[in-house]
This record gives C-alpha cells, sequence and structure tokens, in this order.
C-alpha cells in the first residue's frame, strides 16, 4: 500500500470516530437527593423543550440539552447530555452496578448537611473500580445546617479531593429544592466531558446497553436501550444474550419517532420477540440466524459455567421474585458481584411477578431459599408455605435484600480456627511421670495460664512435642488461672517427656465467624 493511500485510509477512520454526548449517571446515599436532582434537571431545560412538549415519556433515560446554541465552536452533540433516570430501582446499589457498567460521568451526590455516610463510601470505591471521571454533586445547599466545607473535609479522608482544596474533582453546590446551582452542575458536565474528549464510531453497526425492558400490553415487548457505537435504525436486527428482535419502532424520551438513533442517545425500541434483561449487551446482525447463532454461544457458555460448580464448594440455591424487570436485573447484577470464593450463589429461578406455589414447590424440591422485592404472596402461596415450612423474605429496599442473601451465604460458612496465646511457663522442677501423664512444676513468665488448654513444648528454642494443661495447683490448691511471676504445679497431659528448663508456650484455639 502506497504512503498517500495509507494516509487516506487513516483519515477516513478518524473521520468515522466524532464527538459524542457523555451519558451520566447520579449515584450517592439512599436520602441524599438523586432523584431530586433529576427532576431539578427537568424544571431547569423545560423552556427549551417548551415547543416540543416537554419531558411525556419515562424510557429509563433523557436527553437534554444545554449551552449556547448560537455558539459557533459546539456541535449539537457537544450542547447534549444523556442522563440515566431509574427512579423505580430505588436502591443506589441498582444505580451504582448500572452506572458502572454505562457512564461517562458519575455525579456523586453528598447531602450538605449530613455528609459522607457508608454508602457513600461504598459509591466511591464502586466509581474507582469504573475509573470513570467524577464530579462531587453537594445537594441540598439551602438548608441552615448545611456544612460543605465539613463535607469536602470528609471526602478529602476518603480520597475525593475536590478543586477548592487543591485537587481534580470539581465540586457544585446545588439545591434541588430551590434550583441553585442546576446550570453550574449542567454547565461543568460539559466541561468534563469536553476534556475527556469523547467519541464513538458512527459508521458501523450499533451496539449498546439494555437500560429498560417491560412486556406493554399494547406494544408487546420493549426496552430502552442505549446506543454506544454505531447507528441504529429501523428494521435493524439486533440481540442480547437473552433476545433477539427486529426493530419496528424507535422513540425517544418525549414520545418523538426516531428514523436513526445515535451514540449517547437513548430510545425505546418495539419489536423484540421476548423481553430482554437490563444490563445486557445488544449488537446488531446481519441476519436472524446470525443473531439466533450469537444468542445461542452466550447461552452455552452460561450453562458451562453453571455446571462447573467444585464439589467441595457449598451451593446457596435461591428463587427471585420482583414487581419489574428493571429491579429484576439490578438485583441480580448486584449478586453476580459478591464474592463466591467459599459458597457460590445459584439462582435458579428470576422472574417478575408476586410468589406463588410454583415458587413454593420448586423451593422444596430444589432446597432453595425464597427473596422476593416489591411482591407478596399469593393465597396458594401462602398455604403451601405453611405446610412446607417455607418462609420467603420480601424487601422493599435492594440492597437490604441483598444483605439478607450475604448473611444466609456466610451462615453456611465453617468458621475460622483461630490461635489465641495466654503465655509461657518455664519448667523449675519435675514430680511424678506416669503414662502419658506428668506433674511438673513452673514459673510464669508472660500472660495469664488457665487450666483446660494446650501447649507447646520447647526445647532450646525448637518446638518439640504439643500437649495439654489439664490443672494447675498452688500451695497444694487447685486453683482456675495464674498471672505472671506466679510458681505452679501443673498436671502435663501429652506423649512428650518434659524436662527441666522446658518452655511451654501455652495457647487456645477459637472458632471466629467468616464472613464474605
Amino acid at each position: 500500500m502506497s504512503k498517500q493511500n495509507k494516509e487516506k485510509k487513516e483519515n477516513v477512520k478518524n473521520e468515522e470516530k466524532a464527538v459524542r454526548s457523555p451519558v451520566v449517571v447520579f449515584l450517592g446515599h439512599i436520602d441524599h437527593g438523586k432523584s431530586s436532582l433529576l427532576e431539578a434537571i427537568k424544571k431547569e431545560i423545560k423552556i427549551t423543550l417548551k415547543e416540543s412538549g416537554g419531558i411525556t415519556q419515562h424510557i429509563g433515560a433523557y436527553e437534554v440539552e444545554v449551552g449556547n446554541p448560537s455558539s459557533p465552536k459546539s456541535t449539537d452533540r457537544q450542547r447534549k447530555i444523556t442522563f440515566i433516570d431509574t427512579p423505580g430501582h430505588e436502591a443506589f446499589s441498582a444505580m451504582r452496578i448500572r452506572g458502572a457498567k454505562l457512564a461517562d460521568i458519575a455525579i456523586l451526590v453528598v447531602d450538605a448537611s449530613e455528609g459522607v455516610k457508608s454508602q457513600t463510601k461504598e459509591v466511591i470505591e464502586a466509581i474507582k473500580g469504573a475509573k470513570i471521571p467524577l464530579i462531587v454533586a453537594l445537594n441540598k445547599i439551602d438548608k441552615p445546617q448545611a456544612q460543605p466545607d465539613k463535607v469536602k473535609g470528609e471526602l478529602k479522608q476518603n480520597d475525593i479531593l475536590v478543586e477548592s482544596l487543591g485537587g481534580k474533582v470539581p465540586s457544585v453546590l446545588v439545591s434541588a429544592k430551590t434550583g441553585q446551582g442546576i446550570e453550574d452542575l449542567l454547565e461543568t458536565i460539559l466541561i468534563l466531558a469536553e476534556v475527556e474528549e469523547l467519541k464513538a464510531d458512527f459508521s458501523g453497526k450499533a451496539e449498546g446497553i439494555v437500560i429498560e425492558s417491560s412486556l406493554d400490553s399494547q406494544k408487546g415487548p420493549i426496552a430502552t436501550l442505549l446506543v454506544r457505537n454505531g447507528v441504529l435504525r429501523e428494521g435493524d436486527i439486533l440481540a442480547t444474550a437473552s433476545a433477539r428482535g427486529k426493530v419496528k419502532k424507535a422513540i425517544d424520551f418525549q414520545g418523538k419517532l426516531l428514523k436513526e438513533v445515535l451514540p449517547s442517545q437513548p430510545a425505546q425500541i418495539s419489536g423484540f420477540e421476548s423481553v430482554p434483561q437490563v444490563g445486557e449487551t445488544f449488537g446488531v446482525f446481519s441476519d436472524v440466524e446470525t443473531a439466533q447463532k450469537e444468542i445461542n454461544q452466550i447461552e452455552k457458555k452460561n450453562r458451562e459455567k453453571e455446571s462447573s460448580v467444585p464439589e467441595d464448594k457449598k451451593v446457596l440455591k435461591i428463587i427471585i421474585k420482583a414487581d419489574f424487570l428493571g429491579s429484576l436485573g439490578a438485583i441480580k447484577n448486584i449478586l453476580e458481584n459478591i464474592s463466591q470464593e467459599d459458597v457460590i450463589l445459584k439462582i435458579i429461578k428470576s422472574e417478575t411477578g408476586d410468589i406463588n406455589a410454583s415458587d413454593i414447590y420448586l423451593a422444596e424440591s430444589g432446597e432453595a431459599r425464597i427473596f422476593g422485592f416489591k411482591v407478596k404472596l399469593d393465597n396458594s402461596a401462602k398455604l403451601f408455605s405453611h405446610q412446607k415450612n417455607i418462609s420467603p423474605k420480601i424487601f422493599d429496599i435492594i440492597y437490604e435484600l441483598v444483605d439478607e442473601v450475604k448473611k444466609t451465604m456466610e451462615k453456611m460458612l465453617s468458621p475460622e480456627i483461630k490461635r489465641v496465646d495466654l503465655g509461657k511457663i518455664k519448667i523449675i522442677a519435675l514430680f511424678k511421670k506416669k503414662k502419658k501423664e506428668q506433674i511438673i512444676g513452673g514459673r510464669i513468665l508472660e500472660g495469664s495460664i488457665t487450666k483446660e488448654t494446650l501447649t507447646e513444648v520447647v526445647r532450646d528454642g525448637e518446638i518439640i512435642g504439643e500437649g495439654r494443661i489439664k490443672s494447675i495447683q498452688q500451695e497444694k490448691r487447685e486453683i482456675p488461672s495464674a498471672g505472671k511471676g506466679k510458681e505452679i504445679g501443673i498436671l502435663f497431659q501429652g506423649e512428650t517427656d518434659i524436662q527441666e528448663n522446658d518452655i511451654l508456650v501455652v495457647f487456645k484455639k477459637e472458632k471466629e465467624k467468616k464472613y464474605l
């Protein structure tokens, strides 16, 4: 290939990569105002959406246009922001998992009147793990008790150093209630997006992530897709790990029909044959056969993974019932990230809807536990659960459900045996010896000695045997324990022949609960 043709090909390839809008997710403690900030942003942008009727559809994400439209330096894509909007998932855990998969920028929301909480710390670790840029939004700044400087100090203790303290993390004072700082937050997002130089391939087949899905009584299976690369068009054949389909219609969050869906743009798609799972990636294929082949390969890998459980591993089987597919997908995503080094977690059934008799029977035959999220037991399930002595556990907050699953797994763990050293005894006298027992005298060099404890026999710095202290005497009286400096008589039980000047290292073994 000539140098001229090579340069021409590289230029074409570079032209295919173009600037795309940032995808943003709000993360933080459950009560610090993530949903309220999203609502405040909607209010802020309603002026620009007035002509098109405002936000009319909830599809799990929405796209806003900010900045100065007359600026010659900014393109449409440079003035737009896509927000992942997941109010139905409630728990911060769900947003954390989903945000780590699809977002370009994370907004860490912290209540300026409450400061950093334990969940805030977990979110910080999740953002670090996702390796995405961060903006701190200090919310509820309108409250008299708000202390933004104190909160910044708490963030510093958790390795988040904001710009005002000499760091690199932007921070914005905001109030979802009054609207203060919302415009500054939007501008900060755009500036950070420009620094990150976000780009996508606009020329190839579309690929991206499922961020919402449901079964509509009129439209059938529908899903909100976020395109990451390529352009999605009407008639495209697409597939995820669990579903395939053909794009019949694509609409945005305003209900507007889209001819094509660009990178970073969310759209609700109808045309799936079944409901895809939230969090799955999707791709576009040349034909139905190729799409099905891809699904089959993924399913095969999943089956192989499930069947490869080591025989010596303990397994917790669970059934999950949830109110919506979005909640179900979020729960499964979080559970998949629980450490399974000691106990394998196997989901034998997961679906939406109330807990029924079929679930009870499956739990009995499969020796599984039932966990529900915002569901209830139907009448037949109540009857059979009582008969079978099976008690489903139902929760209204996702992370509480996850914590209960973890606790159930931890109960299956064998406790760790921990050695606790108690003290040392120097042998100063030998008395009687009978088979595996010796009566000896010693001085306690350190620690406190009790009867019925274990001991190592040390001679010239080397361990030569082990045994047990059966009883302790002082002045011919049996005592339960003795401390440093005391001279005592000992009934030693063991195979080792004790000699003068030997050292007994006394210890006990304790069971310690293991955690995941």
